[in-house]
C-alpha cells in the first residue's frame, strides 16, 4: 500500500512539475520530447511558444485547434534581412497550400520569422511574420529523442 501512495504521489509530482514548467512536443517541426519552459530573451536559434493568430492566417485552422500553442526556432529578428527556406505548394496530406510571399526581404519591427524542421512546418513559409506579442515562451529541450 505504502508502494502504492508512493507511486501515485511521485506520479502526480511529475505531471504537475510537466504542466506548469514544460511543453511537449509531438510534431516533426522540432525533435519530439519535451520542452522546459526558460523564458529567456529571443535570439536568433531560440525556440519559441506562441499562438497563431488564426483570424489572420484562417487557413491555419486546419492544422491547428484554438488554444494550441506552436512551438518554432526563431530564424531572423525584427529589422533583418530573411530568406525563407524553400516552402512547398501542398501539405503532408496532399492538400493545396499557398506559402507566404514575400520570400526575402526586411523583417518588419516587433515580428520574427520562425522555422521548423521540415518544409510542411506550419511556420513562417506559410504564416507570415510572427508578432513578438504572440510569444507567450523560450523553451529549450530538455528530454528529445
Amino acid at each position: 500500500m505504502k508502494h502504492l501512495l508512493f507511486v501515485i504521489s511521485l506520479t502526480a509530482i511529475v505531471i504537475l512539475f510537466i504542466s506548469n514548467y514544460c511543453y511537449i512536443n509531438a510534431t516533426a517541426s522540432l525533435p519530439v520530447g519535451l520542452y522546459l519552459k526558460t523564458n529567456q530573451p529571443i535570439k536568433i536559434g531560440s525556440i519559441v511558444v506562441f499562438y497563431p493568430d488564426l483570424n489572420e492566417n484562417p487557413f491555419a485552422a486546419k492544422y491547428v485547434s484554438p488554444g494550441i500553442p506552436l512551438m518554432k526556432r526563431v530564424a531572423f529578428l525584427s529589422g533583418q534581412t530573411f530568406h525563407l527556406p524553400p516552402a512547398s505548394n501542398i501539405d503532408s496530406k496532399g492538400r493545396t497550400i499557398t506559402p507566404f510571399s514575400p520570400k526575402t526581404g526586411i523583417v518588419p519591427s516587433e515580428q520574427l520569422v520562425v522555422v521548423g524542421n521540415t518544409k510542411y512546418s506550419l511556420d513562417s513559409r506559410y504564416l507570415g511574420f510572427i508578432p513578438q506579442s504572440s510569444i507567450i515562451d523560450t523553451v529549450s529541450p530538455l528530454f528529445v529523442f
